[in-house]
């Protein structure tokens, strides 16, 4: 009864304590060492024969490495403070040896000392670990304390050399969402909110909206859609059925024939010609009289009003002043749109946009260099500033509503996204393992 023996000091002859745990020791690292460079990898030609042979070998391979390490259980179980229970013992060392040696295999690779792929130096350090365990399981506290200031040395020894291995968490994150760290820009604009809020409040990179959604004039487009008539079912207000028009709230036959229509988003006129029902449906900011005037100058189109049209026969159109036609595809028609730009977000819509230099950003646009690398560029859907910043051209446009000091300034205050925006805004990668999210977590906090 009492303390238990300290084997660190008794060393005496061959039968000592201390040539016993220095024997367990031993032969501990000899079967750590066997089961990484002899064992588990002759494992690897089952594979061609099947799943099951892999799985009878594994058995055979974990049934000898228990069996042995139970011989030396009870051959040294006076070293051990699990003597009397040489099963937990063997357990304890087997499977948290394989832990630890799997842990520092993949650890001594992510930091670049390549272990796994040198025989020589598994046969080595193979077997520590599970000398590692077997001398937490000694007798005495020194030896106890030995192996776990070992353990723990080189637990931090790793945490260290983890976090700066491989490449950093930015550079992780802007690889995987394919952005390169010299083109991330950011830019509060006043009076407007970024599309994407990653970043947090007012900071943003590519689109931004008025923050006021009222601030966004309505959008105004006309479309000119024509179809056969459907059977004989009819309207509410007397009109053939179309599949081209809409689910209407409200309808009224006006003088001539025509159908007003009202729905919840579109509004306009319908009209038959001949054997097919034509519409001609706009926005409801569109006005109801200029509907009605375009629908009154119906006709076919020919490839004078459509030049880019195969079959403009097919198609009809209207006369709408300060509007310009373009073919649909689906349905098909013709759909008219603001020859200004004017309406609609686009029109106030800003961007910020970064280019890598050698691009020309005057390509089918008038360029007005402003001095310092700054250059207005208007087109005629948008405006904006380019300006050149090293190796990059940073850009921001805007709609044609957009007043261009806005842009300039924006232009001139977007700047480089700092490290900690970075990691905000970009998501980390997916399908990390243990160590991916360590090595991460130890380089955004060091």
């Amino acid at each position: 009864m009492g303390a238990e023996p300290d084997v660190a000091g008794a060393w005496g002859g061959p039968s000592a304590p201390g040539w016993r745990v220095l024997g367990q020791l031993g032969a501990v690292w000899l079967l750590g060492s066997a089961l990484l460079t002899t064992a588990i990898p002759a494992l690897g030609p089952l594979l061609f024969v099947g799943w099951r042979a892999v799985l009878v070998g594994l058995l055979v391979v974990v049934v000898l490495a228990m069996g042995l390490l139970w011989l030396i259980a009870r051959s040294t179980a006076s070293v051990t403070v699990l003597g009397a229970r040489p099963g937990l013992w063997v357990l304890l060392v087997f499977v948290g040896g394989l832990a630890l040696a799997r842990l520092g295999w993949r650890w001594t690779d992510e930091v670049g000392l390549g272990v796994s792929s040198d025989r020589t130096l598994t046969m080595l350090l193979g077997g520590v670990p599970h000398v590692l365990v077997a001398g937490l399981l000694l007798r005495g506290w020194r030896p106890r304390l030995a192996a776990g200031l070992t353990l723990v040395g080189l637990l931090g020894l790793g945490v260290v050399a983890l976090a700066r291995s491989g490449p950093g968490e930015v550079a992780e994150r802007l690889r995987y969402a394919a952005q390169d760290r010299r083109a991330a820009y950011v830019v509060e604009v006043p009076g407007y909110r970024p599309v994407d809020s990653a970043y947090g409040g007012e900071l943003g990179a590519g689109d931004f909206v008025p923050a006021d959604p009222a601030a966004v004039p309505p959008a105004r487009h006309v479309n000119v859609i024509a179809g056969p008539v459907v059977g004989d079912a009819r309207g509410e207000c007397g009109q053939p059925y179309l599949d081209a028009a809409p689910a209407v709230e409200s309808c009224a036959t006006e003088p001539g024939g025509a159908v007003y229509l009202r729905g919840v988003v579109e509004h306009g006129y319908q009209v038959t010609r001949g054997d097919r029902g034509v519409v001609v449906l706009g926005s409801l900011a569109v006005d109801r009289d200029l509907l009605r005037r375009a629908t009154r100058t119906l006709r076919p189109a020919t490839a004078v009003d459509l030049p880019t049209e195969e079959r403009p026969a097919d198609l009809f159109v209207v006369g709408l002043p300060g509007y310009r036609a373009q073919p649909l595809g689906i349905p098909r028609g013709v759909g008219y749109a603001p020859a200004d730009h004017t309406g609609g977000v686009a029109s106030v819509r800003v961007a910020l946009h970064v280019t890598f230099a050698g691009q020309d950003p005057c390509f089918q646009a008038a360029c007005t260099s402003e001095g310092a690398g700054l250059t207005y560029v208007r087109r005629e859907d948008s405006h904006g500033y380019v300006l050149r910043r090293g190796d990059v051209d940073v850009g921001v446009t805007g709609g044609v509503a957009v007043g261009r000091s806005l842009l300039r300034d924006a232009a001139l205050t977007a700047r480089p996204a700092s490290e900690d925006e970075l990691l905000r805004a970009l998501p980390p990668p997916p399908n990390r393992d243990l160590l991916d999210r360590l090595r991460a977590w130890l380089q955004t906090r060091t």
